[in-house]
Formats: C-alpha cells, sequence, structure tokens
C-alpha cells in the first residue's frame, strides 16, 4: 500500500511539472541564423516619441543585444541577455546619459540579482544594476517583473495572443538613500517579443510605447543616417 501511494505520488508530481506552461515562445526570438531586428516603438499618446530596439539574436552564444535609441537617435541603453534553460539571463548592462557639456556619457552597470524572462516561473523575479549617474552619483536600478495573464490585444490593427506582466521599478541613490517608484504593464506577444507595455510616471504621466512596425538593420542604418545629416 505505500509503495502505491509513494508511486502515485511520484507521477503526479512528474505530470504536474510537464504539464506547467511554458512562455518562451512570447519573448525575443533567436533563429537557426545570427540576425538583427530593428524594432519601432511610438508613443501612443505623443507620436513625437518614438523608440528604437537594435536586437541582435546569436544562436551559437544563445544571446541577445539589444542597443536601445530615442527618437533623436542616441544610444542611450545596451542590454545583453544569456539564454538558459530557465530563462534569459543580463549579463551586460550599459546605460548612456547626457552630461552638461551634452556629451554622450558611458555609465556601466555591476549585476547583481540577473532574472530578466523566466520561461515557466510564476513568481516575482527581477534583476538589479549599479552604476554611477554622472550628475547624480552612485545609483541602484532595480526590476521586478510579474506573470498577470494572457490575452488578446490589439496593437496599431493587428491582433495578438499576448502576456501580461506587471514590471514594478525602483531607482535608489545609493549616497542620499532617496528613491523613485514606478511600474508597467507590458505586453508580449508569441513569436514576436514584446509589443507594447504602458507605463506609468511618478508625475501622474502615462507613456503608452506601442509596437510600430520591425525594421531591417540595413533599414535602419539609412533612416538613421538621413536623419543625423539634417542636423
Amino acid at each position: 500500500m505505500t509503495k502505491n501511494i509513494l508511486f502515485l505520488t511520484f507521477l503526479f508530481f512528474t505530470s504536474s511539472s510537464s504539464a506547467q506552461t511554458d512562455y518562451k515562445e512570447y519573448y525575443f526570438q533567436i533563429g537557426a541564423e545570427k540576425e538583427v531586428k530593428v524594432y519601432k516603438y511610438i508613443d501612443k499618446n505623443d507620436s513625437d516619441k518614438t523608440e528604437y530596439w537594435r536586437v541582435t539574436a546569436d544562436p551559437e552564444a544563445q544571446t541577445l543585444r539589444t542597443e536601445s535609441y530615442n527618437s533623436d537617435f542616441r544610444l542611450y541603453n545596451i542590454f545583453e541577455e544569456v539564454f538558459k534553460p530557465h530563462g534569459a539571463e543580463l549579463s551586460r548592462y550599459v546605460d548612456f546619459f547626457k552630461n552638461n557639456r551634452g556629451e554622450n556619457v558611458e555609465a556601466k552597470g555591476a549585476i547583481s540579482d540577473n532574472d530578466v524572462y523566466k520561461w515557466q516561473d510564476e513568481t516575482t523575479y527581477q534583476y538589479s544594476v549599479e552604476y554611477k549617474h554622472p550628475m547624480y552619483g552612485y545609483e541602484k536600478f532595480t526590476k521586478s517583473r510579474t506573470k498577470q495573464k494572457v490575452q488578446s490585444i490589439t496593437v496599431n490593427g493587428t491582433d495578438y495572443p499576448a502576456l501580461k506582466f506587471l514590471d514594478e521599478y525602483e531607482i535608489r541613490s545609493l549616497e542620499t538613500n532617496q528613491f523613485i517608484n514606478f511600474y508597467q504593464y507590458a505586453y508580449y506577444a508569441k513569436g514576436v517579443g514584446m509589443v507594447k507595455y504602458e507605463r506609468h510616471l511618478p508625475n501622474g504621466t502615462t507613456v503608452e510605447l506601442e509596437l510600430a512596425g520591425i525594421l531591417t538593420d540595413k533599414a535602419f542604418e539609412k533612416l538613421m543616417e538621413k536623419a543625423l545629416s539634417k542636423k
């Protein structure tokens, strides 16, 4: 009798584990060959605010490298991840800030927590980095993520099955211990990656960044070259 109970218990936990939903297909994908895609996002509430995320997927190294540019084509962040059996882990983080002279200053982040996106985890997880801001000194940036639900979402006329997350942010001064908090809802579409976030800032404003298109790297280079030549 005891052996039968133990055997049934083993079967229950094995089947429960194998039946756990895998959400990897909702994240940015790594294909069979090295590829660069540039995701163009536009703020639904302010069409002048555009972001370009240049995502390089490397299947040999199992890495993603995202270079983020604002509407002026200024590089403001480099974010590198490694795909592991349980999820995507942060491996490199660099912010770029404008100093008093208008120069783009690099601030390399020291990573502590490194969980960016877990394939199956239903709990809250996070990544944290520390860096030196050129004007405000040493800061710690933490982003925690909790899966909400799978739902349908329409972005710029396209319907997507999407996975919704609650992302919570904290930026804390390591010198004064002052901090700010804000949060967002992020939506990841199956086979695409992030298609929208709805960010609620401390000043009461809301940024709704939505996917407007995916460019080739060559098309992005031409667009950036044309824009910068006019300055």
